[in-house]
């Protein structure tokens, strides 16, 4: 369980630093318009899975024991994950801001799940 903390806090982190740098890309390059969804999914899993590969070269090791139900991180944390983005992004809209794919369900889903993935390819076993 504490291994599935630690995975949910770095994906937040990573998915809310990665919301504030796609929002400045998204605002210079199409103001305006809805990105398709298909490409966003797309682009959220080829991201995840790129920063997943980052992590696990940075951290090419299990970060805590197993648990007892291995794979739960490919359900459970990509449903925590974008459960947060998709209360992040609301937040960003109640504050003036324009959320983007990723601070909603979906996107911070697809995103967390890409990470789990990789993480679990890479490194082994349940991340």
């Amino acid at each position: 369980m504490l291994e599935l903390l630690a995975e949910l806090l770095f994906e937040v982190v990573a998915e809310i630093l990665f919301e504030f740098g796609l929002a400045s890309i998204a605002h210079s390059s199409r103001p305006g318009r809805r990105a398709n969804p298909f490409m966003a999914a797309i682009g959220l899993l080829l991201l995840g899975g790129f920063v997943g590969l980052v992590f696990s070269i940075v951290v090419p090791i299990r970060i805590l024991a197993p648990s007892p139900m291995p794979g739960v991180s490919l359900v459970i944390s990509p449903l925590l994950v974008g459960a947060t983005m998709r209360a992040f992004g609301k937040w960003r809209r109640r504050h003036g801001g324009d959320p983007t794919v990723l601070a909603t369900f979906w996107g911070g889903a697809l995103f967390a799940f890409a990470i789990a993935l990789t993480r679990l390819l890479m490194v082994g076993g349940e991340n």
